[in-house]
């Protein structure tokens, strides 16, 4: 694969992170990492993660490479914003308005950066260079670093074009007295769309973990659920958090794994069951679990039976009368003698 290759591959994740938190304008014309012909504008970036450790009071120097995929020129501007998770999904949330007081904030810590004007198809180095204050708090610190490319005939003007917008997330770690603590907020099992419960008739089920992230460093959980039967044995087992996310510092996200009769088989869940969680986290490795147990009763499929075993019961019955009546009406009858 070429580099160019990898480029425009590694640019997708961002592209797909940045949708939805990010104005229809921004990004409109930058969701598909590839040629852009016609009036559209569209940049790659690479990479689209950059995460760091360092002291206070420390430098810390990162690259990054920006291309014009487009058909023309483009004039690059960038602007570097907060952003925090959204809701409980992990999604980044950009923080258009946010307070450098925030103890995660990472506005102020990255040098302003030059804008650039750029031939089509052309690739820049940018080094981003980052001063960690010396009164900086230990722990996470997050930022986006968000480009926007523009034709030089409407830079500045009155004209009206979607603009091209992609962002490179900057993770730092601050050393000091680093905090992980990942707390189990809720583990619950529910019907597609529905409330937590704990008796169900079939499947599916969703298994859902909320985790809160306590600490002040950002944590990438991974783990296994484990579903036993009544008697102990085990029915399956699923990965949580795959593909691997963040949970940042002072948020929730949830974590949701689906199982139907096609996991285990097609065999029909019936009778009690218990799920258990066990997450590891952070260095050195620590661990978080939690425990439900559920019913899985088929009423309908129950009742069906019921009513064939009883409907089944009664025919019999019907027709073990009739064949004694038969029997005796039979018996009855007189018998013919020869004369």
């Amino acid at each position: 694969m070429t580099y160019r290759g990898k480029l425009r591959l590694i640019c997708l994740p961002v592209i797909a992170l940045l949708v939805g938190v990010l104005p229809l304008s921004t990004v409109a014309a930058a969701t598909k990492a590839g040629t852009v012909t016609g009036p559209g504008q569209a940049l790659e970036i690479a990479p689209p993660l950059i995460d760091v450790r360092g002291n206070p009071g420390q430098t810390i120097n990162a690259q990054i490479y920006i291309r014009d995929i487009s058909s023309g020129p483009l004039v690059v501007t960038n602007q570097i914003n907060d952003f925090t998770a959204k809701g409980e999904t992990g999604v980044p949330q950009i923080l258009f308005n946010n307070s450098a007081k925030d103890p995660y904030s990472l506005i102020g810590y990255i040098s302003p950066l030059p804008s650039l004007l750029l031939k089509s198809e052309q690739l820049e180095k940018l080094t981003i260079q980052i001063n960690i204050p010396k009164n900086a708090s230990p722990g996470g610190h997050f930022g986006v670093i968000r480009f926007t490319g523009t034709p030089p005939a409407l830079n500045g003007g009155s004209g009206v074009s979607l603009s091209a917008s992609l962002g490179a997330l900057v993770l730092l770690t601050v050393n000091g007295n680093i905090v992980e603590n990942l707390q189990t907020s809720s583990f619950s099992v529910t019907p597609n769309g529905g409330r937590p419960s704990s008796f169900f008739q079939s499947d599916p089920f969703y298994f859902n973990e909320v985790l809160k992230n306590a600490g002040n460093e950002q944590v990438i959980p991974t783990g296994i659920i484990t579903l036993k039967d009544m008697f102990g044995h085990t029915v399956l087992q699923m990965n949580i958090n795959e593909p691997q996310g963040n949970i940042l510092p002072g948020t929730l996200r949830k974590f949701t794994e689906v199982v139907n009769h096609n996991d285990v088989g097609s065999k029909l869940f019936f009778g009690a069951y218990t799920a258990s969680f066990d997450v590891k986290y952070g260095t050195p490795i620590k661990n978080l679990v939690g425990t439900l147990k559920f019913w899985v009763i088929p009423v309908n499929l129950i009742l069906i039976w019921a009513v064939v075993l009883i409907g089944g019961f009664f025919l019999l019955r019907f027709a073990i009368k009739r064949y004694n009546q038969h029997i005796i009406s039979k018996a009855q009858k007189p018998k013919n003698r020869k004369k």
